[in-house]
């Protein structure tokens, strides 16, 4: 098949969306033949970065035989309506934000052009749902889930790893056990909450423990403010972006990976990716029941979900996981074995198959 692969979110930038959309590119790469056309200019204004995409993408579909259109996420619907014109089968991916934003504008637009399309790739089964609440057919809607690659995992001693994040960060994590959470510093991922609430009752019964957070965004100031005004310095630290390295040094030295979301009217978890990358380590995962992270994290496969913003069960279940090491030893394998089942090539194989049978069965 040749497929028109069209991103606005293709780069070497983090973020959920544009891990999806590289390993995406490069997996389906073994399988078909794919035409990529990636905005990469500096314009954040949405019309602009669609009118240089529609000119690309028609181009390519003029010197090309192309087979499928796939647009990489919901907000490029729009796009898709103008590409009707080549009738070629219009494939869009969906993953939570790209069709919860709350703009009344861009609800009004959006899910309708969404609709138009032959087939709706959705990252989980609650964005699945989000798009059925928005008048999307349930008739065109398929589940696909994010993947993970096993290039996270190291097989040193967590000592050693250990020693190599202290020289990078200047913390001592000697006896200490580490939580850990990664993600942008924004309301849903609840990381403010969890250190207002379950951290200052976590150091009442021990003080064991290092909190490591890992990123940007606009509540790190007030996640600072907690730290300052409940005298957490010594227990929760926060190391800013880091790069792969690290990344990889913090999965596999950490005792728990903490996803403490909270529900945001007009924003959602899609999936999840962090979840599967720190169980490839083996690290177990407490997470919220909430949004797509239900499909990321199985209880007693690869961590433990507990209800969004219920202080008690966060504590409990996190007490006794850092007091039963035998317990954490057992998640090692059985959430590698979760994670990996999951990774990008099966996943790859899914959007084919999604391509062939739209492909197949879209009237010629």
């Amino acid at each position: 098949m040749k497929i028109l692969f069209v991103s606005r979110s293709f780069s070497d930038t983090k973020g959920g969306m544009q891990k999806v959309a590289t390993e995406l590119y490069y997996n389906l790469h073994k399988f078909a033949d794919i035409k990529l056309v990636a905005y990469s200019g500096s314009s954040r204004i949405l019309p602009s970065i669609l009118f240089h995409l529609l000119i690309c993408s028609a181009i390519n579909l003029f010197k090309n035989n192309i087979d499928v259109i796939y647009l990489q996420d919901g907000t490029l619907a729009p796009l898709g309506l103008l590409l009707r014109v080549f009738k070629k089968p219009i494939i869009i991916n969906v993953y939570g934000l790209d069709i919860t934003y709350e703009n009344k504008l861009y609800q009004f637009i959006v899910p309708r052009c969404v609709n138009q399309s032959d087939r709706v790739i959705c990252i989980s089964n609650e964005t699945k749902r989000k798009c059925i609440s928005r008048g999307i057919s349930a008739n065109i809607l398929e589940i696909i889930p994010g993947g993970v690659s096993d290039e996270f995992y190291l097989v040193e001693d967590k000592v050693v790893l250990r020693h190599k994040i202290e020289d990078k960060i200047g913390i001592s994590l000697k006896n200490k056990k580490i939580l850990l959470s990664v993600g942008r510093l924004v309301e849903r991922k609840g990381i403010h909450w969890f250190t207002q609430e379950v951290i200052t009752e976590l150091v009442k019964t021990r003080n064991d423990f290092k909190y490591l957070i890992v990123g940007e965004g606009n509540y790190r100031e007030t996640i600072e403010t907690i730290i300052k005004e409940n005298n957490l310095d010594n227990y929760v630290h926060l190391l800013r972006e880091i790069d792969d390295e690290m990344l990889k040094l913090l999965y596999n030295a950490s005792d728990i990976l903490v996803m403490p979301n909270i529900p945001v009217v007009g924003d959602m978890e899609g999936f999840g990716l962090v979840a599967l990358e720190a169980s490839s380590c083996g690290l177990p995962v407490v997470a919220s029941d909430i949004e797509g992270i239900k499909d990321a994290v199985k209880d007693s496969e690869n961590g433990f979900r507990v209800k969004p913003l219920d202080t008690q069960s966060f504590l409990e279940t996190i007490i006794d996981l850092l007091n039963n090491e035998g317990k954490r030893k057992l998640f090692r394998e059985r959430a590698r074995r979760f994670s990996l089942a999951h990774n990008w090539e099966n996943i790859a194989k899914k959007y084919i198959s999604c391509f062939k049978e739209t492909y197949n069965t879209r009237p010629k």
